[in-house]
């Protein structure tokens, strides 16, 4: 159970810690995830139980009336947490269930994101004027903030900190906004814009599409998403003479939540580092209840999750033609589920309101998973080998299945256009054929062998910047202008 202060006991073994390290320092660490919820708080939750285990003083920023710790108790136990007054309320949930249901109906809109961000805006206006909030965090004397960038509110809390501050994001370079910001090269003949769905192997008409969206993905982004924290810094004078796009560009370095085992081939610059499976790991051992029905399984089993931010539920006549459907295979299934039963629910399924998914995946009994595409689960898959078949509902889903079914390890199914046996199908067609499974082991190969496991990887680089900052990775391009990068003085003088 989180508690608002340490005790004196703690406090005593965290000292220790700090000199049982040796050569590591004990570097105080404050962390802002960019949702209280979903994934990206499991993501974030998973972070800091990695630093806090290589003796570093972690604290975590946590809405006051949120219960995720109820549900990762394994890793939250450990972690300090400043509680605050947070917009994120069950009103905000209602709507968003509202998007999910289109999503699951096939109707996302990415406007539809626009409730999101104007709650993350009134949660920003909430933390700004929290001036006791500051206070006690100014008091610890942190030496840098790990900040999620899906909230642009936590770079205005790093700038009114006035300190240095990481972007570790839970998802690839977006080129409309992370790559444009950290003035990462990404030429438009072979670099995907997001929502695009295309590959890197792209025809002229494919290439002129691709322009479009980035010209519209990079508009909407500076007028919608940015704007309002523009205002905000002006409104609270936090550094008022650099915009927000500026302002994101100063991060130490960019940890990026990918491997290049699964993306498509691209530049990159010295300060963003790739960082994919920082929750996948070796599969523990099965409780009773679990391994029971993995052994029991003679045919196998398939898991079936829309992670923690979609429940199938929320759309019962999915719901029944998906259980319909899963009734017919041979094979076990284990389906992320919280509703009511439905009706067409086979005696081969099990429905659980949580499941212990990674060490599922990494069973030996299961066959194939099936899956909306979130990137913690998707790298969970790819570790373990475990061929996918794909229903992205939303946001980076596209991308990252174009990039799955590219690499020859999964099927992709329409959820708004899902008709009898179609699921079937694809579960039987990445089981019974061959080339799944073995592109599905050649890309695990490919992102286990490494130097260093994920969670190392982002400790060192943490601790190697709060040593020598990020400055010296960082290319003199933050200090051109848009005429000067693009030599169009150049080009103007040589014209005249």
């Amino acid at each position: 159970m989180a508690r608002s202060q340490m005790t004196s006991h703690e406090l005593l073994l965290l000292t220790l810690m700090c000199v049982l390290v040796g050569s590591v320092s004990c570097y105080k660490i404050l962390i802002l995830p960019g949702l209280p919820f979903g994934s990206h708080f499991l993501y974030f939750a998973k972070l800091g139980e990695h630093l806090k285990s290589k003796g570093h003083d972690v604290t975590m920023l946590l809405g006051e009336n949120n219960n995720v710790l109820n549900k990762i108790p394994h890793i939250v136990d450990s972690l300090y947490f400043e509680k605050y007054t947070t917009a994120m309320d069950n009103k905000l949930m209602t709507k968003l269930d509202k998007v999910r249901t289109k999503s699951l109906n096939g109707d996302f809109n990415p406007m539809d994101m626009m409730i999101l961000n104007n709650a993350l805006v009134e949660d920003c206006v909430l933390l700004l004027e929290n001036q006791e909030l500051f206070q006690r965090l100014q008091r610890k004397k942190f030496d840098i903030i790990l900040i999620d960038n899906f909230a642009s509110c936590t770079i205005l809390m790093s700038q009114k900190l006035d300190l240095p501050f990481v972007i570790v994001s839970t998802n690839r370079p977006i080129i409309m906004m992370d790559a444009y910001y950290l003035n990462m090269p990404s030429p438009i003949a072979y670099a995907p814009s997001m929502m695009s769905e295309l590959s890197d192997n792209m025809n002229f008409g494919q290439r002129l599409s691709n322009l479009i969206y980035r010209i519209i993905g990079h508009s909407m982004y500076g007028l919608l998403f940015l704007a309002p924290y523009d205002e905000l810094k002006l409104k609270y004078d936090i550094k008022p003479e650099m915009d927000m796009m500026t302002s994101s560009g100063k991060s130490e370095i960019t940890l990026f939540a990918v491997d290049w085992a699964l993306e498509f081939s691209r530049p990159i610059m010295p300060n963003t580092i790739f960082l994919g499976g920082l929750l996948a790991s070796p599969s523990s051992p099965l409780t009773n209840e679990w391994a029971e029905f993995m052994e029991s399984a003679r045919h196998g089993v398939v898991i079936f999750s829309f992670g923690s931010m979609v429940d199938l539920a929320l759309c019962p006549e999915k719901a029944e033609l998906v259980c319909a459907e899963l009734s017919r295979l041979p094979q076990k299934v284990i389906m992320k589920y919280n509703g009511p039963p439905p009706t067409t629910l086979g005696n081969n399924t099990k429905l659980t309101k949580w499941m212990p998914q990674n060490d599922l995946l990494g069973h030996p009994n299961t066959k194939a998973f099936v899956t909306h595409g979130g990137m913690n689960g998707v790298y969970e898959a790819i570790y373990h080998a475990v061929p996918m078949v794909g229903f992205p509902l939303y946001g980076d889903h596209y991308e990252t299945f174009s990039r799955v079914s590219s690499k020859g390890m999964a099927v992709i199914l329409n959820i708004s256009t899902l008709t009898s046996d179609e699921l079937y199908d694809a579960v039987i067609k990445v089981i019974n054929t061959p080339s799944y499974k073995e592109n599905a082991k050649k890309i695990s190969a490919i992102h286990k062998d490494k130097p260093m496991s994920a969670s190392d990887t982002v400790v060192f680089w943490i601790e190697y910047v709060i040593k020598h900052g990020g400055q010296h990775l960082r290319t003199e391009a933050f200090n051109l202008s848009f005429v000067e990068y693009f030599l169009i003085d150049i080009a103007v003088f040589l014209i005249l």
